[in-house]
């Protein structure tokens, strides 16, 4: 009688930790990702981007962090996404269709919906939603390649955040690296990219004050890849460096991360943020020195 009371115990303990640990990445906090693809760190200092600015002296930064080989947009998205290197995610291809399915192994936002949270994606290139996978993204959006998607993402944003308010929503800007592959990476457009997704991220800090949720939101800024000349992929130190930005009532002010960063290390640490356990076998860790309290971050078998 003992011996079953004992499990009873067990089971009901057990319980309780997974009720108390969904409540806890449920208190209210949310998370915004946004990529912007193909942005070098020294385009920042050379741009007019003050809200980019503002961000990196109100919260956490590299400007060395490293993107994974081959240093190409759904390569990099999906160690983002997964936690994982190329080496273990396998996706060293950048072109997808539908018919190809998705990706394989368990992304943040499968992740985010064991735990009851809403996600969403709105992308500026069709091939991200190789990180969809059925079921774990509730609002997924896409936009066409072009310049003029910076408004238009922004815009849907703006819509969406008011109304429907996701714990987790990836953004997901094509620009610079559109116009990095026509008249080069740095060159004087390419740098005015990179200023109009500034203003948009302006627009999108607006928003979120705007919807009551600003004060509320961990954000984390950073890029899939560099480039040099019209192009990117190699192990080129221009291709590979990131930029790397995170902000947040909990993330301390003005630091500049002494660590290594790595893409990968993105949805550890997001998840961290939220208070949701982490899965032992992922290359990336979370970045524990960016928050003000370290917490205990819990760790999956």
């Amino acid at each position: 009688m003992n011996k079953f009371f004992k499990t009873i115990g067990r089971f009901l303990l057990a319980a309780l930790l997974l009720s108390s640990a969904v409540v806890k990445a449920q208190e209210g906090n949310y998370s915004v990702v946004i990529t912007i693809d193909g942005l070098r760190p020294d385009a920042i200092s050379k741009s007019n981007a003050p809200n980019i600015k503002s961000l990196m002296k109100e919260g956490s930064y590299s400007l060395e962090a490293q993107t994974v080989i081959p240093s190409r947009t759904l390569p990099a998205h999906t160690s983002l996404f997964t936690g994982l290197n190329t080496r273990r995610h396998g996706v060293i291809f950048n072109r997808w269709t539908p018919s190809m399915g998705y990706v394989n192994v368990e992304t943040i936002f499968t992740i985010a919906k064991k735990h009851g949270l809403k996600t969403a994606m709105l992308v500026g290139k069709d091939k991200l939603q190789y990180l969809a996978k059925p079921v774990s993204v509730d609002h997924f959006e896409s936009t066409r390649e072009s310049p003029r998607s910076i408004e238009e993402i922004s815009s849907r944003f703006s819509s969406y955040i008011k109304i429907d308010k996701p714990d987790i929503i990836f953004v997901h800007f094509p620009e610079p690296d559109l116009t990095g592959h026509k008249t080069g990476w740095m060159s004087k457009e390419y740098i005015k990219a990179f200023e109009d997704v500034d203003r948009a991220i302006g627009e999108i800090l607006s928003s979120l004050r705007e919807a009551g949720i600003y004060d509320d939101t961990f954000i984390v800024i950073t890029s899939d890849h560099g480039g040099h000349e019209k192009g990117h992929g190699s192990s080129n130190l221009y291709d590979i460096t990131i930029p790397w930005i995170a902000f947040g009532k909990e993330v301390r002010k003005g630091y500049r991360i002494g660590k290594r960063v790595f893409i990968y290390d993105t949805a550890p640490t997001v998840l961290s943020a939220l208070g949701i356990e982490l899965p032992l076998r992922w290359d990336g860790k979370p970045l524990r020195d960016i928050f003000i309290n370290k917490g205990n971050i819990r760790v999956s078998p």
